[in-house]
């Protein structure tokens, strides 16, 4: 197998692990901002993984499982979804921000660059516009909503995800 077609698996199994645990929460989130604003992601995210299975055709793959596990525990520790989008926008988001970079370095194929350049425009587009829907409503200084946000990270970091996903490159 070649490296650029792992690339793209790999990053598919972070963008599918993004679309489905977005798409299977944003229903249940309590505050409506956060069910339009998690739903949206989890289109983004669900057409940059049909965008990554159409280049792969017929090949099976899991989504990532520590990005499942931040995310589901991010809504589990807040059903609001307040806790969700914080878990995009500081912990997932930018580690595949960099995990896209680095991976971008080492591909040939031209259109597997069109695929890192479109999910970082996506991660970037997501973060900001969490940024612009969180600034709108009232700031969280519950100290346990703190510990359990501050865990999320620390989750990564102890799988060995302190600055990228790992997974790429």
């Amino acid at each position: 197998m070649n490296d650029d077609r792992r690339t793209v698996e790999r990053l598919l199994s972070c963008c599918d692990a993004i679309y489905r645990v977005l798409g299977e929460v944003a229903p249940r989130c309590a505050n409506d901002t956060y069910v339009v604003r998690i739903h949206e992601m989890s289109r983004a995210y669900g057409s940059l993984a049909l965008a990554m299975r159409t280049y792969l055709g017929n090949t099976s793959v899991a989504p990532l499982p520590i990005v499942q596990e931040v995310l589901t525990s991010s809504f589990a520790g807040d059903p609001t979804g307040a806790m969700t989008l914080y878990a995009m926008a500081v912990a997932v988001g930018p580690r595949l921000l960099v995990s896209l970079r680095d991976a971008r370095d080492g591909v040939t194929a031209p259109e597997v660059r069109e695929l890192i350049d479109r999910a970082a425009l996506v991660t970037v587009g997501e973060i900001r516009t969490i940024a612009e829907v969180s600034a709108n409503q009232v700031p969280i200084e519950d100290p346990s909503w703190l510990a359990s946000a501050r865990q999320l990270v620390d989750t990564l970091e102890n799988s060995g995800n302190a600055e990228s996903l790992g997974f790429l490159g």
